[in-house]
């Protein structure tokens, strides 16, 4: 299959169905990382953009972090010494989320993972989205695909890592564990990345989750025009069938009363066209 266009990131809130979408890309012909986990996420980006520094990196650092990343991603690492030094001092022992062990692992891929040329390459880690604006500027042919799932369903779910990791940073304030401050947060990526696309015109594709499990084969084909992909007879069948096989758990905000969350909150949920009571 022959794909056209340059890569493809994908990224949303953990738990928001960004799996089934990683594996869709896959399964029409893109790379998408020789370290992933169960969930497909690219290990090497969690590596190097997970974390809450890489907002403060200079324009300089932070192309250089991108540019590492995407000539490993394309076949052709940086192995010079002084650079795999760089990536191994970010294994550091002090990060969140994972052990100091387990980033080392990471940067061991790096360095002895065997290239990989593609013609078609991507990648899914949802927390991209927190730097896709500071990618578009570097690439003018990455292009984004953000998963959306309702937010007060997201309040709820039992991934609230991000929250943990980001949530200070975007609600620019303390933030507590929670269904509040959670929709709170679910609320202000989503926010956000509607901005991002407005300044980026078609290079942004909004998956909804609920319409993913609803229309799955017509989502397939939404994503496969965007990334310029011809799709077979047998992709949205595919699609629809490990879509199903998922069981997601769709509208449980409604077992808690909707006056615990933010009015704000609320009425821009239902501007995003979701039942708020």
């Amino acid at each position: 299959m022959t794909v056209t266009g340059g890569p493809v990131a994908i990224g949303g809130i953990g738990g928001s169905g960004t799996r089934v979408v990683a594996a869709l890309l896959r399964q029409m012909g893109h790379y998408i990382g020789s370290d992933l986990n169960p969930a497909l996420d690219n290990l090497w980006f969690t590596l190097l953009f997970k974390r809450r520094s890489v907002l403060l990196e200079s324009d300089r650092d932070f192309a250089w972090l991108c540019d590492q990343f995407w000539m490993r991603m394309t076949g052709a690492p940086d192995v010079r010494g002084d650079s795999l030094e760089r990536i191994a001092r970010l294994a550091a022992p002090d990060r969140m989320a994972h052990s100091w062990d387990w980033y080392r692992q990471r940067a061991a891929t790096w360095k002895d993972a065997p290239p990989v040329r593609a013609s078609a390459w991507g990648w899914k880690e949802p927390n991209t989205h927190l730097v896709i604006d500071r990618m578009f500027a570097l690439r003018p042919d990455l292009r984004y695909i953000h998963v959306l799932r309702n937010p007060l369903d997201m309040a709820l779910s039992s991934n609230q890592n991000q929250l943990k990791l980001w949530g200070a940073i975007l609600l620019d304030r303390a933030v507590a564990e929670g269904p509040e401050d959670s929709l709170s947060y679910g609320c202000a990526v989503a926010r956000r990345i509607m901005r991002i696309a407005d300044d980026h015109p078609g290079r942004i594709c909004m998956v909804e989750f609920e319409r993913l499990c609803d229309a799955p084969a017509s989502v397939a084909r939404q994503i496969a025009d965007f990334i310029g992909a011809p799709v077979g007879d047998d992709i949205p069948a595919w699609f629809s069938d490990i879509v199903e096989q998922g069981a997601p758990a769709i509208g449980r905000h409604r077992h808690i009363p909707p006056d615990m969350f933010a009015p704000d909150d609320l009425h821009f949920v239902a501007t995003l066209g979701y039942a708020v009571d």
